[in-house]
C-alpha cells in the first residue's frame, strides 16, 4: 500500500501536494533551498484529507500547531523533472498558528526532517524579485478571493 500520495511508473511521476499560505505583519512564511522559495506543506498521505495533511506537516517540519481556515487555491501542474513526465496537483490553504508567538518575526531555521531547507519569513514587497513557486504567488497573494481558484500549468 502506498502511504503517500507520491507515486513513479517508468518517465511519469505523479503526487498530490498541499501547502499553507501563514502571512503576518506583510511577510509571507517560506521555505527556502539554496535561493528557491516555496510554500511549506508536503505530500498528502492516502486516506488522509489536505488540511489534516498540512497540520501534520507543520508539526513535523516546524513544530507548530496551525489552524487550516480555508482552500484558496488548486492548481494542476504538469513538468519535466529530468527525463520524466511530473504530473502535481496541489492545494493551497490560507492557515493561521495557533499561538502566534510560535514562529518569531527573525525566524530562520532548518526544517526539521530536512536539513538543507530553511524556514523564514519573506516581506511580501519582495516576491517580485525572489524565484518563488508557485509562479502565480507574487500576483495573486495580494487578491486573494473568497472562492478557491483554478491554475493548470502545462509545461510539457
Amino acid at each position: 500500500m502506498i502511504k503517500e500520495w507520491y507515486f513513479s511508473e517508468g518517465n511519469q511521476l505523479c503526487h498530490f501536494r498541499v501547502a499553507g499560505l501563514l502571512i503576518r505583519n506583510n511577510k509571507l512564511f517560506v521555505q527556502k533551498d539554496n535561493n528557491v522559495c516555496a510554500l511549506p506543506g508536503g505530500h498528502v498521505d492516502f486516506g488522509e484529507t489536505s488540511a489534516v495533511t498540512l497540520a501534520r506537516e507543520f508539526k513535523e517540519e516546524i513544530g507548530v500547531d496551525i489552524i487550516v481556515n480555508r482552500l484558496v487555491w488548486v492548481e494542476e501542474h504538469f513538468w519535466k523533472w529530468g527525463e520524466k513526465n511530473a504530473h502535481q496537483i496541489h492545494f493551497y490553504h490560507l492557515v493561521s498558528l495557533k499561538n502566534d508567538d510560535d514562529i518569531s518575526d527573525d525566524f530562520n531555521e532548518t526544517m526539521r526532517d530536512n536539513k538543507g531547507i530553511t524556514l523564514q519569513w519573506l516581506a511580501l514587497d519582495k516576491l517580485k524579485s525572489t524565484e518563488i513557486y508557485p509562479e502565480f504567488l507574487p500576483e495573486k497573494i495580494g487578491n486573494i478571493g473568497d472562492g478557491v481558484e483554478h491554475f493548470i500549468r502545462n509545461k510539457w
